[in-house]
This record gives structure tokens, C-alpha cells and sequence, in this order.
């Protein structure tokens, strides 16, 4: 396990190198002058040219690039066009809120999933069955956007049970602020859970172990606890990382519309004024949790399955 972790560590360093080249070059297509953008109405072509200079804008491309991964090797990222700071420790404070949000989304869609996913397969063919595939298919379609504009006229506008923007100031009162924006991730992904976890069940449930834990006489808690719902666990694991970016995507989209101060709402305001440091480092900081998941989704196997080895 130690040697496989390690080696899979080991294997992120050309995958953040890839992914720090990509982002580099795309964030370059975004149309408009970053300089021009931070002067505002003061631009002139002197001062613009003054900018360029400052920043390294004027260098050929591959300049830029050879430059920024000497920066970052030293733990230097560059500095924010927009906020005239270094970006490092204007991102890092931004990450805790993120992950929090993330974690809160994940577990509540599985709140939402697995109970809806044992009835629905224990009561397969059945109207309860196709009334909860029905509304879980229809809510796949719906834009998180515009979730999270009912979700917030509904429970904070209408109600008064939710706040509908901001992080809190820690603890519970944090995660009270982050119901709603959870809620509206979770409702977004918990479709494909359930989906995924019902045809599992259902074929958990014809297993000839299942045949016999009844006819021994286990109680239908025990039986469905520790055996059908453990093995059903893997592909409903799969799922979770597979659609981590689609996750990540939603908590973009989701930080914006409730005001929430984290890497999706920095990233949106980047794009818009065209921070190319603060952009880089956000994608690369997302698409190295995407890559720690699956690792750690790897080593979940092995915990779950005996069967699953990590030798190869």
C-alpha cells in the first residue's frame, strides 16, 4: 500500500506539469490585454507598455511559461494583475471554505441517495420505483443555477429558514450558511448515485449470499448493512470520483450565485478581469484535488474489497 501510494504521488508531478501547460496557453486565448483591464480608463500605450514590462507580458510565449514554472518550482505563482498582491496567499485562504463546501455537497447527496436508491431497488418495477427514477432522471436536466435561484427564493426569500449568502463565521454557523449551496450540488449529482446504486443493489440483492444470510436468519438491518449495502459501495465510489469535476464544476457556478468566498467565486472574477496568475494557480489547485481523490478512491478499494489488489 505505502509503495503504491508513493509511486502514485510520485506520478501527479508530470500530471500538474500538463495541466499548468494546458492552463497556461488557454487562459492566453481569453480575448482582451490583461494590462488594459487593470489600468481601466487610465490606459495609455506607454503605460500599457510599462505593464507588460513589469509582468513579463512581453516576452514570447514560451518566455512566459519557462518563467512562471521557475516561479512556481520556488513556490512563487506570480502576482494578481487585479488585486497587486502575490496570488499564493490570496488563494490559500480561499481554499478551507471550498473543501467545506465540497465535502458538505458530497455527503449530502449521499443522505439523498442512498435512502432513495434502497427503496426504489427493494421496490423495483413498482410505482414508488418509477416515480423516484422519474423525478431523479428529471432533476439531471436542471441547470445548478437556476436550482440554487428557486432554492433561494424558496427556503431564504419565501421561508427564512437559510441564509443566501456568505460563509458564516465557522462552525455550525458555517455550515448553516452552506445548506443551501450544498444542497444545490447535491440535488445536481445525487441523480447519477442514485442511478448507479439502485442497479447495484438490485443485483446484490439476487446473490446467492444474500439467499443465505436470509435463510440463516439474519434481521433485514444486519443483512442490508453489512452486507448488500458494503457491496454495493465500489461502483457507487467510481461514480463519485468520476463526476468529482462535474462537482467542482457546480461549486464554481454554486460560490458565485450565493456569494461565497472560495476558489470558484476567485476563478469567475479572475476570468473576468483577466488574472492570468490567479487563474493558473486555481486550475491547477482543482485539478490537484481531482487527482488526491482518485487516489484516495483507489485506496478505498483495497479497504472495502479484499479482493481488489494494488500489486499491479
Amino acid at each position: 500500500m505505502t509503495r503504491y501510494v508513493a509511486r502514485r504521488l510520485l506520478q501527479i508531478i508530470p500530471v500538474l506539469f500538463g495541466i499548468s501547460l494546458v492552463a497556461f496557453l488557454l487562459v492566453r486565448l481569453i480575448p482582451g490585454d490583461p494590462a488594459i483591464s487593470m489600468l481601466g480608463s487610465r490606459a495609455t500605450p506607454e503605460l500599457v507598455a510599462r505593464v507588460h514590462s513589469q509582468f513579463g507580458l512581453d516576452l514570447p510565449i514560451w518566455g512566459q511559461y519557462w518563467h512562471y514554472l521557475r516561479g512556481a518550482f520556488h513556490g512563487d505563482f506570480g502576482v494578481s494583475f487585479f488585486y497587486q498582491t502575490s496570488v499564493w496567499p490570496l488563494t490559500v485562504q480561499r481554499i478551507p471554505i471550498t473543501l467545506e463546501l465540497i465535502a458538505y455537497s458530497m455527503l449530502m447527496a449521499l443522505v439523498i441517495a442512498v435512502p432513495f436508491a434502497s427503496i426504489a431497488a427493494a421496490r423495483r418495477g413498482g410505482s414508488i420505483d418509477q416515480i423516484i427514477r422519474l423525478a431523479f432522471t428529471t432533476s439531471l436536466g436542471i441547470p445548478s443555477f437556476w436550482l440554487a435561484i428557486v432554492l433561494i427564493l424558496l427556503f431564504g426569500v419565501k421561508l427564512h429558514i437559510f441564509p443566501v449568502a456568505g460563509q458564516g463565521n465557522g462552525g455550525l454557523d458555517t455550515l448553516y450558511h452552506l445548506t443551501l449551496p450544498a444542497l444545490t450540488i447535491a440535488l445536481s449529482v445525487s441523480p447519477l448515485l442514485v442511478r448507479t446504486l439502485r442497479s447495484t443493489l438490485i443485483e446484490v440483492l439476487a446473490s446467492d449470499f444474500v439467499t443465505t444470510g436470509r435463510a440463516v436468519g439474519l434481521r433485514s438491518r444486519t443483512l442490508f448493512a453489512h452486507y448488500i449495502l458494503r457491496n454495493s459501495l465500489l461502483p457507487l465510489i467510481t461514480v463519485f470520483s468520476v463526476n468529482l469535476g462535474w462537482v467542482i464544476g457546480g461549486t464554481v457556478i454554486v460560490e458565485q450565485v450565493f456569494g461565497i468566498p472560495g476558489l470558484g467565486s476567485l476563478l469567475i472574477t479572475s476570468i473576468t478581469t483577466r488574472d492570468y496568475a490567479i487563474i493558473q494557480l486555481v486550475t491547477l489547485l482543482l485539478a490537484l484535488l481531482v487527482v488526491v481523490v482518485n487516489l484516495m478512491t483507489d485506496v478505498s478499494y483495497v479497504l472495502l474489497d479484499p479482493r481488489v489488489s494494488l500489486h499491479r
